[in-house]
């Protein structure tokens, strides 16, 4: 079984729906956001299914090749966490912002460690 791959599978296709629905509401309600909030809305979600699938798949490798579970929800909850500091930054202020830079640059290290780790575990 995998059960920790299973959970942050779960948390992120929700994630995933809301920031789906995020993009709606900013496409219907147009004339109340901020000019530059739909185009945002449509980069946090895009981001989102650019990265969060490869990391999750690097979970699920990880758990396969028996990498203990407490690592494994420190991977899983490091990815939610960040993703959600990238929605919040990206989506809430235009330009450049802290939650936005911890969140991208942090995912992009968390997948790195996690391939270094399939790869050493496949090795």
């Amino acid at each position: 079984m995998i059960t920790v791959t299973a959970l942050y599978v779960g948390l992120h296709a929700l994630l995933a729906v809301i920031l789906a629905n995020f993009v709606l509401y900013v496409r219907l309600r147009g004339h109340k956001v901020p000019a530059w909030q739909p185009d945002a809305a449509l980069r946090v979600q895009a981001n989102f299914i650019e990265n969060v699938p490869i990391a999750l798949l690097l979970i699920l490798v990880l758990e396969i090749q028996g990498v203990p579970a407490p690592l494994l929800h420190g991977f899983g909850i490091s990815l939610f966490v960040l993703r959600l500091l990238h929605a919040f930054g990206l989506g809430t202020y235009e330009g450049a912002n802290y939650p936005r830079l911890i969140g991208a640059q942090g995912t992009f290290v968390l997948i790195s460690i996690m391939a270094i780790g399939a790869i050493g575990t496949a090795l």
